[in-house]
C-alpha cells in the first residue's frame, strides 16, 4: 500500500471534493482518499501494484481539476529521476 498527497490548486467547495473523491475512490485498487480543501490537496492510499499514480491523477483531470507539478514528476512510478 502506497500514501500519495497530490497538490489540487483549484479545489474550492464541497463539489469538488465530492467529484475528486467519487472519481479516484471508483479506482479498483483505492484503498482510501480525502480531499483537504484548506491545503487544497488529495491524499490516496492505494494498491500500487493494482494502480498506477497516472491513473489516479487521471481520474482527478477527468473531472475538470488539475494536479500540482509534483505529482506529474512521479508518473513513471518505478524509474530513476532524470538529471
Amino acid at each position: 500500500m502506497v500514501e500519495k498527497v497530490l497538490e489540487v490548486p483549484e479545489v474550492s467547495c464541497n463539489h469538488c471534493i465530492n467529484a475528486i473523491e467519487g472519481a479516484v475512490g471508483a479506482l479498483g485498487g483505492v484503498e482510501s482518499v480525502k480531499v483537504n480543501l484548506d491545503r487544497k490537496d488529495v491524499t490516496v492510499n492505494y494498491n500500487d501494484e493494482a494502480l498506477q499514480l497516472a491513473n489516479i491523477v487521471a481520474a482527478i483531470e477527468g473531472e475538470g481539476y488539475g494536479v500540482g507539478p509534483a505529482a506529474n514528476q512521479v508518473h513513471q512510478i518505478g524509474e530513476k529521476p532524470s538529471q
